[in-house]
């Protein structure tokens, strides 16, 4: 087995004991209290918007955090998993998982925006006399909503915090970098005016609860498990055919 193998074999066998904090039944008890510090961030949803509405942030701040939304977004997600794809192909057949906990974060907190109304910071009156309750709306509204009042929850927080944990997961020597990144990403979010302090925190319960289900030791751990034993077994078929057929033709 190649040098690279072996260490692939490693971080893959030390996946369940790294995740395990987060992952299953205790993954969900994670999702349920980070979802209440949501709730805690509720007071300070209005005052960090002003702050940013109002240019008291460096300029030179809010053009770098510019470039940190590229990290949440579907298209940034796409880019870094293909590179990971094109260039480390002992780890292509967990791009599925990796896909599927990055994207599925992403598309969850898109539909629970059908939930509820919330007008984003840039759609608000902020500097009205108004409380963080008015910036909520109607319950339910489903596809009658506009981009405008679709504030909660953060999709591309939810984003952020999937793609960290996929690629926590795949490159174990990146495990302080990749949540840097995201957490620029929510600053982002808040200075852009597209969401609140609380809906950012929600977005990473929302990523956090993809953790639970997709990582080594969720709930759908089986199904990818399997998946990934079927794409490794054919892998192997495919580098072993190269030289069975040399061996034939030496014979």
């Amino acid at each position: 087995m190649a040098h690279g193998d072996v260490l692939l074999a490693r971080d893959l066998a030390h996946a369940p004991s790294r995740f395990g904090f987060v992952t299953g039944g205790r993954g969900l008890i994670w999702v349920a209290v980070i979802a209440l510090l949501g709730l805690a961030a509720l007071p300070l949803d209005l005052p960090i918007a002003r702050w940013f509405h109002d240019g008291h942030c460096p300029a030179e701040i809010l053009r770098w955090l510019s470039f940190a939304e590229t990290y949440a977004h579907g298209f940034g997600v796409a880019c870094i998993l293909l590179t990971v794809f094109v260039l480390d192909a002992g780890r292509r057949r967990l791009m599925p998982r990796a896909l599927a906990i990055a994207l599925g974060a992403g598309v969850t907190a898109n539909l629970l925006k059908l939930s509820v109304v919330r007008a984003r910071p840039h759609e608000f009156n902020l500097g009205g006399d108004y409380s963080v309750l008015d910036t909520f709306g109607q319950w339910l509204p489903l596809h009658h909503v506009v981009s405008g009042d679709r504030s909660f929850p953060s999709g591309h927080m939810a984003t952020a915090v999937g793609l960290t944990a996929a690629l926590v997961w795949l490159l174990p020597r990146g495990r302080y970098l990749f949540p840097l990144f995201a957490i620029l990403a929510g600053c982002q979010r808040m200075s852009s005016g597209s969401h609140y302090l609380s809906d950012v925190v929600w977005g990473a319960a929302v990523g956090t609860l993809a953790m639970a289900l997709f990582l080594p030791g969720g709930l759908f751990t089986v199904a990818f498990d399997r998946l990934e034993t079927y794409l490794a077994s054919r892998g192997d078929r495919l580098e072993a055919s190269p030289s069975d057929t040399d061996g034939k033709r030496a014979a």
